[in-house]
């Protein structure tokens, strides 16, 4: 029987359609192969401090920095990717939070930023830096760090999928408010030190940032900051934090620390202290539901269009993108969604059963016969950044109607 990890490689190098016959022959169906995708059964990572090389999508190479702590229990560890801020390095916050993840049982990794690949408007950091900041920094780009280090870990460590968590400071903590307000789905939990959902809110409404912010409901949030920040004020966390309350997220927690200023080293992110009690707290509680019965997503970027297993294609320009899409039963699948013309669902037999599925779309119903395919699992675990939370049995295409209002609900 091939193992976890020569399997990852067999759906990561070679083409799905060779892969598939490869599997195949070694007894492999769709749900096997995800479930041994899944499966950290051949890991036990030893305990060891080393740097490792990531490439962006654009193949450009960085340095991260791996910590994985000694094994404190049976259970398979999971992931922190630690994000830093302008000014310090992948290094020094590998230091700072060795402590976090020994406390949580977790991998940590912490990537070191690059200058955008694509010009960018900085919205998000233009309050601290100006409007023209162009220094290395972080982007919610598939391609960019954050991501790739994710798809990283998941891909040559022994990490538990369905706990990976994002843990930024500074500029490292508006990237982990940004990354949770689009890319939700792959993450267990997230907290971010002395960061902001986006700095421009300084100035005037950040209006993309408020129309995303909602996303944020979908995933746990630890958020930590110093009342005697003079970079990123306090005000911009503790108000986004209050608006996801009002929103009725159940899972947001906010930590202030009276002597902590903008430098990390301020904000006692160490044992004993309530802010690093509630980190480690929270990513201990925390973990992802791959197939959800109800998804509720919004997108503004072609790229952040999927949440789970429904994607937004073909946005319209200038709009925001919403989706609601819901399990009535294993044979009906209800979605409202706008702003765009086309979606993609991606099907699985933790969603739904084999044979008929009804697919209710804005009112307008089709049947689609669901039958598993191994290319597509291969194709979708790759396309997902080897997360086998999102790959998919089967992929349909579906073009939007117009909405019929007396059908679904609203996002």
């Amino acid at each position: 029987m091939i193992g976890a990890h020569a399997a990852r490689r067999v759906c990561l190098d070679e083409s799905p359609e060779a892969a598939a016959e490869l599997l195949r022959r070694r007894g492999l169906d769709p749900r096997r192969l995800e479930r041994l995708l899944f499966s950290t059964a051949d890991g036990g990572d030893a305990a060891r401090s080393e740097t490792v090389g990531l490439l962006d999508a654009w193949g450009r190479p960085a340095e991260a920095e791996l910590y994985v702590p000694p094994r404190r229990d049976g259970r398979p560890p999971g992931l922190i990717v630690g994000l830093h801020g302008v000014g310090s390095s992948a290094a020094v916050l590998r230091e700072h939070l060795r402590a976090l993840a020994d406390a949580c049982g977790a991998v940590l990794l912490c990537p070191t930023a690059l200058r955008p690949f694509e010009a960018s408007s900085n919205f998000d950091v233009a309050g601290i830096f100006g409007s023209r900041f162009q220094e290395a920094r972080w982007t919610t780009e598939p391609g960019d760090f954050p991501v790739r280090a994710l798809r990283w870990a998941r891909e040559h460590l022994a990490v538990d999928v369905n706990r990976c968590a994002l843990v930024g400071a500074s500029m490292g903590g508006i990237a982990t408010w940004g990354m949770a307000s689009r890319r939700w789905d792959g993450l267990a939990m997230a907290a971010s030190v002395n960061g902001a959902p986006s700095i421009w809110e300084m100035f005037g409404p950040d209006n993309t940032m408020r129309e995303l912010l909602p996303n944020a409901l979908g995933v746990p949030l630890t958020v930590v900051h110093g009342a005697r920040d003079r970079q990123i004020p306090l005000v911009l966390a503790r108000d986004a934090v209050t608006h996801l309350r009002g929103r009725g997220h159940q899972g947001v927690s906010f930590v202030e620390v009276p002597d902590g200023e903008h430098g990390l080293s301020t904000m006692g992110i160490e044992p004993g202290k309530p802010q690093f009690d509630e980190i480690v707290r929270c990513f201990d509680t925390a973990r992802r539901t791959p197939w959800p019965g109800r998804v509720l997503h919004r997108a503004r970027e072609e790229a952040h269009g999927r949440a789970h297993w429904v994607e937004m294609k073909d946005l319209l320009p200038g709009s925001t993108a919403t989706v609601d899409a819901r399990a009535v039963d294993r044979t009906h699948l209800v979605v409202r969604a706008s702003g765009c013309s086309r979606l993609r669902l991606f099907l699985g037999d933790r969603l739904v059963d084999h044979g008929r599925v009804l697919v209710t779309v804005n009112g307008g119903s089709r049947e689609v016969d669901f039958r598993p395919s191994l290319v597509d699992a291969i194709s979708t675990y790759r396309g997902s950044d080897a997360d086998p939370g999102r790959m998919a049995q089967m992929v349909v295409d579906i073009a939007l109607p117009e909405i019929h209002e007396e059908e679904g609900t609203s996002c």
